[in-house]
């Protein structure tokens, strides 16, 4: 999926791992690699056809920075019959941090680097503004971006910029890749970076709670969705209105989904598949929804209120 390459949205393991064993394979040529490139965009020109008056598609619906962000990409994933996933991905985020406009300096490194480089293509905007709300972030809440965001779901494969040394990620899965986080930060980010920055570590703080980190798992990535997240407004999701919730809810082994839950919904939710989405800096524990879920007799409004009480609301 090149949408998820050129805005950064997805771990080099969910990008490239099976197009880059076809061309490991021998079976694939420098060539074959280059005519999938043209026929992709070709196919991409012609998703919705107006023959009689050219090519819509990119001339009115794609920014032309982001066009030419795909046409750039080309050259760099070619590389993937000879190096690894994560090599080509950190490659390329270098090379667009290189290519930004306005100067955004050299590309990092420690801590934090891949989180930034992702980030920067992910938001496609005002990339100074959200570099300095990336830093101001709380600590626990940029920690978890630093973090999650540089996990590759390639057993072996760490970026060199943050290879996430000593510290609990590194060499584990699953990779967590969080679809439409991109239009999340186009979208309400534009108004608000800064929030959905919030928004967005909580997603990968709480799925994380229903994936633990594994050494067994480090080839694997789990999609966990946020459709429902991405055209409102920020203040709506960290702060949503009396009576509900947003939680991350288990919707198979390797996938989850965003949803809004009303009170009266919690009681039939499995919580061993759920957890709740808190942006007061004091996070609902497994023990805190277990005992909750051991209390049937509860009416709507006492669990909205045990759950509160919990969260320190």
């Amino acid at each position: 999926n090149m949408g998820w390459l050129v805005q950064a949205e997805a771990p080099p393991g969910a990008l490239f791992k099976t197009f880059r064993a076809v061309a490991a394979s021998g079976k694939a040529k420098d060539a074959d690699i280059a005519f999938y490139f043209v026929h992709w965009f070709v196919d991409l020109a012609g998703a919705e056809p107006s023959p009689t008056d050219g090519c819509a598609k990119f001339v009115l619906k794609f920014p032309r920075r982001v066009l030419g962000q795909f046409l750039e990409s080309f050259s760099v994933v070619q590389e993937i019959s000879t190096k690894n996933e994560t090599v080509v991905l950190e490659n390329y985020l270098k090379d667009c941090w290189c290519r930004h406009t306005p100067a955004l300096g050299p590309p990092p490194s420690g801590a934090g680097a891949v989180a930034k480089m992702r980030l920067v293509l992910m938001a496609q905007g005002d990339s100074l503004e959200m570099l300095t709300q990336l830093a101001s972030l709380p600590a626990d809440d940029r920690a978890v971006l630093n973090q999650e965001m540089a996990c590759t779901g390639c057993k072996g494969q760490q970026f060199s910029v943050d290879d996430l040394t000593d510290l609990a990620t590194r060499g584990k899965g699953p990779a967590i890749l969080v679809y439409y986080g991109p239009a999340l930060m186009q979208k309400p980010g534009k108004k608000d970076p800064a929030g959905a920055l919030k928004v967005l570590a909580e997603v990968y703080r709480q799925t994380r709670e229903l994936w633990p980190l594994q050494a067994t798992a480090a080839d694997e990535t789990i999609t966990v969705r946020i459709d429902a997240l991405k055209d409102i407004e920020c203040a709506q999701v960290l702060r949503p209105e009396s009576g509900q919730s947003w939680v991350i809810s288990k919707t198979s082994s390797k996938d989850a989904k965003v949803k809004l839950v009303s009170a009266s919904e919690f009681k039939s939710l499995d919580w061993k598949n759920h957890q709740v989405m808190s942006f007061d800096g004091q996070r609902l524990g497994k023990e805190t929804l277990a005992k909750t879920r051991s209390s049937p007799n509860l009416s709507a409004g006492g669990w909205m209120r045990r759950l509160s009480l919990a969260a320190g609301r």
